[in-house]
């Protein structure tokens, strides 16, 4: 007996020194060396100081084409946001993908948004093969809508397939070929077209939902196009999370920004996009009706700001310039505790090492910045970022979603305060991001 015991202690001493071990090679402690002394913050900071956008003078006078193409899947498959999703059931309203075209004879600026959570690195990367080289200069920007309550299936690492389900690579394909065909036929279809910046204030219609009083961004933003032929076209920018449907629905929805563009729409002679704006600590407020109701409820009222806005300015000039901007990382730090975090090397086999940049598109003097984050609002304002971009007569548009994704970006301040998901297992960078997102935009927009 008393050998037998020996050895089950044993057997369970080995188990032990083996689950410690293994968690010891997984897990590590939060790095909380201060920004200015990590050696990323100093390569990205010396990498502004020299980098430049290419600027392309108009040639000719501004012309724009726009279209959408349905992306709604006609065979079961996962849905991304809230929780997984084995397969959507049904269709509430169909899924787009949306292009405008912006050429101004020297240079072409392609802005695509889709009805995604987030606009998939894979699907980038498939886009880009089958548009392949252009005859001119040509950026494309991107965003999402970031509709919870969308597909999923769009990422091959076998981390994020548990978040969004297994990964569909007939549907990823054969999206990229039907927005690179809108986007080919768009480029034949180009009409002479003027340009407005617009901003309108929707506050009571958003709320900061990371810490109740604390700032947050509420201003509907955006660009006007309107052509010769008197059709118009709205790029909408708001901060809200896209989360009106409960996160038991198995239907697909565009949420509150399909709703958004359908009543911009119902004017035959209008288009619209929506790209998710500063979403990082953002919800959607003032809104009494539930679920699919209280997603029309915001779409209508948050349509009727965008086609009356309370500021309005025409761009007096057609000049593209346009930059890719890779930032500089270090170890990846996602949050699974106050004090630990996974290791570099169990995220980047889960999920893809960290890989992100700003992408900088500005049309006369509207500023359009993509991150590859859900950016927060809230370092919008506490940074004031927009009276930076004014010290430049530049009017600035932060979106999120722009192509990768490296987890959310939040006010530093909260991450030793709170332990919500927002800033443990949704942070991946560390407890300084909001700061570094904020020194590099400032010295972007002082290009």
């Amino acid at each position: 007996m008393k050998n037998s015991l020996r050895k089950w202690l044993a057997r369970l001493g080995i188990l032990i020194i083996i689950i410690a071990g293994i968690f010891v090679s997984i897990v590590g402690r939060i790095d909380r060396t201060p920004l200015a002394k990590q050696d990323f913050y100093t390569r990205m900071m010396s990498k502004l100081a020299t980098e430049k956008p290419a600027v392309y003078p108009a040639l000719q006078p501004l012309s724009t084409a726009w279209s959408k193409v349905n992306i709604t899947p006609s065979y079961p498959m996962p849905m991304a946001g809230y929780r997984s999703r084995p397969n959507f059931e049904s269709v509430h309203d169909s899924l787009y993908a949306r292009v405008i075209v912006i050429d101004n004879g020297n240079s072409e600026a392609i802005l695509i948004s889709a009805d995604l959570l987030i606009f998939p690195p894979a699907l980038k990367a498939e886009l880009e093969i089958q548009l392949g080289s252009t005859t001119k200069p040509s950026f494309i920007f991107y965003s999402a809508t970031h509709t919870h309550n969308s597909v999923g299936g769009w990422h091959p690492a076998w981390g994020a397939q548990f978040a969004v389900g297994d990964f569909h690579e007939v549907w990823l394909k054969s999206t990229a070929s039907a927005i690179a065909n809108e986007i080919i036929k768009d480029r034949t279809q180009f009409k002479p077209s003027q340009a407005w910046y617009w901003q309108t204030d929707a506050s009571p219609y958003a709320a900061n939902r990371l810490k109740s009083g604390s700032p947050y961004d509420g201003m509907l933003r955006g660009i006007k196009l309107s052509r010769a032929d008197s059709t118009h076209a709205f790029l909408v920018t708001f901060s809200a999370h896209a989360t009106s449907i409960s996160s038991k629905s198995t239907a697909l929805s565009g949420d509150y920004p399909a709703a958004l563009i359908q009543s911009i729409e119902s004017s035959k002679n209008n288009f619209a996009m929506f790209m998710a704006g500063m979403v990082g600590s953002h919800r959607l407020d003032g809104i009494t009706e539930p679920e699919f109701d209280g997603a029309d409820q915001a779409g209508k009222i948050l349509a009727a700001k965008v086609l009356h806005p309370s500021m309005q300015e025409k761009l007096i000039t057609s000049e593209l310039k346009t930059m890719h901007i890779p930032i500089e990382y270090g170890d990846a730090q996602l949050r699974l505790n106050k004090n630990h975090k996974l290791r570099n090397w169990f995220f980047s086999m889960a999920l893809e090492p960290l890989q992100g940049e700003l992408t900088y598109l500005q049309v006369g003097n509207v500023l359009l910045l993509g991150t590859p984050c859900d950016f927060s609002g809230e370092i919008f304002v506490t940074h004031n970022l927009e009276a930076e971009a004014r010290r430049y007569n530049k009017h600035l548009i932060i979106t999120s979603f722009n192509g990768n994704y490296t987890g959310y970006i939040t006010e530093d301040a909260h991450y030793e305060t709170l332990l919500r998901e927002e800033v443990t297992t949704m942070n991946w960078v560390g407890p300084y991001f909001g700061q570094y997102y904020s020194d590099m935009i400032k010295k972007v927009v002082a290009k």
